[in-house]
């Protein structure tokens, strides 16, 4: 039993640490357990037959932001679950866009020609921009909804097309769960969303890791050679029900929490958990917006 607790102190020891430098990146998840989709391969583990309710309080998010604001902060991320079946998601956007930009990280299959008019008019209301990324697993229909569910694809794709009808400039997103490259991958959601006269840039395709629970070693991530600030730890913080932590992918994990409140959290995260060497492997801005 010592020697397992050696063990373990040892390599907790071996984790690298980053330390916050400025908070660019603020993310609010707004629901951990409510999504309409049940992708298989999703890092949120839920009870499929249970809804739970529990939805992160406007007056937590107001007062988040109120301490929060400074001309450092380049985005807000609004998140889940799917962050749009917060029975508050409206007035939420309205006060985020008080304050900065307002990325909202969403399935999509929520926004009709209707919707996409009625945020039209929330954007036109505020000086900063609604950025809007929607999440795909494959530019192939059949690949798509094998993960993500059927008829997902094309629900996601007419938001797409109704954002872009409304003058939005939106973001595909997208994992390397099929390991495909970049290039092939852009190809390929360019030639989907040409069909209704949409010519994507680079800028318009996110691929975010594809977080697997494989079990690694944490020299892996001791001996890797990467650049911290190419890390969303670096300069993110993401609030939720339970706390603050350190990167949308270890939301409410107790290793990744730094503090309730923005205010009185700690600055220091130790890069011990198997998403951290997905990160590390990848060495890029995992949530975040490229440009930000």
């Amino acid at each position: 039993m010592q020697n397992v607790t050696e063990k373990l102190r040892v390599n907790f020891m071996q984790a690298p640490m980053v330390e916050v430098s400025e908070l660019s990146n603020l993310f609010f998840e707004l629901t951990n357990k409510n999504c309409n989709l049940k992708c298989t391969h999703c890092y949120i583990k839920k009870n499929p037959y249970k809804k739970e309710k529990d939805f992160l309080p406007i007056e937590r998010i107001k007062q988040t932001l109120i301490k929060a604001r400074s001309d450092k902060l380049k985005s807000v991320y609004l998140t889940g679950g799917e962050p749009m079946t917060h029975p508050d998601f409206n007035s939420i956007l309205r006060m985020c866009l008080k304050v900065t930009n307002t990325t909202i990280l969403t399935n999509g299959t929520f926004i009709n020609d209707k919707k996409a008019r009625f945020l039209r008019k929330i954007d036109d209301e505020s000086d900063y921009e609604t950025i809007f990324r929607i999440s795909f697993e494959h530019y192939n229909e059949q690949k798509n909804d094998l993960i993500r569910g059927r008829g997902s694809f094309r629900k996601s794709l007419f938001a797409v097309q109704n954002l872009y009808k409304y003058g939005f400039n939106p973001i595909i997103t997208t994992t390397t769960y099929y390991k495909e490259p970049r290039e092939k991958m852009f190809e390929g959601f360019r030639e989907v969303t040409k069909k209704f006269g949409f010519d994507i840039g680079q800028i318009n395709l996110k691929i975010i890791p594809y977080f697997s629970e494989n079990k690694f070693d944490f020299k892996q991530v001791e001996e890797r050679n990467f650049n911290p600030d190419n890390l969303d730890c670096k300069n993110s913080k993401i609030v939720s029900m339970k706390g603050v932590f350190s990167c949308p992918a270890l939301c409410n994990d107790f290793r990744a929490r730094m503090g309730y409140t923005i205010e009185n959290c700690s600055d220091k995260i130790y890069l011990d958990t198997e998403k951290c060497y997905v990160c590390t492997h990848h060495n890029t801005k995992a949530f975040a917006n490229d440009w930000m």
